[in-house]
């Protein structure tokens, strides 16, 4: 059964990056000690909006990744999932809304955020992405 419950306190906005650079969600703090503390079933929803050729062009991409650490620095983060969008510019028009939802491992780390990184000049800096715990 896919999981609904989503609560506002869980929920984080961030503009996308503008030309070629990584933006980095605020960290969601999943609130754990150790790795038994985890509770099994939680998923990150990922929200990417759809983005237009000037925040896009075409065979430019916007990537989202996924990192974990121990503390709310993220200043020994690591990679947990890698590409899980890519929204790549085609045709003149940019491309598609997407999402996705990103199962935690029981080894996650307390603190989880997502990297959006455009791959050239667009300025997708009046879009955000929307990453939510979801229950």
């Amino acid at each position: 059964m896919p999981r609904q419950l989503k609560d506002a306190q869980y929920s984080v906005t961030t503009a996308l990056p503008n030309g070629a650079a990584t933006v980095a969600s605020a960290g969601h703090d999943l609130d754990i000690t150790t790795n038994a503390d985890f509770q099994a079933g939680v998923e990150l929803l990922i929200e990417a909006p759809a983005l237009a050729t000037a925040d896009l062009p075409d065979t430019e991409t916007m990537t989202y990744d996924v990192y974990h650490d121990t503390a709310s620095g993220f200043g020994s983060e690591t990679l947990l999932a890698g590409s899980v969008i890519i929204q790549t510019g085609a045709s003149s028009a940019g491309d598609a809304a997407a999402s996705v939802r990103v199962a935690l491992p029981s080894d996650v780390k307390r603190y989880i955020r997502v990297k959006a990184t455009n791959s050239g000049a667009g300025d997708a800096s009046d879009k955000d992405m929307t990453t939510s715990l979801v229950f």
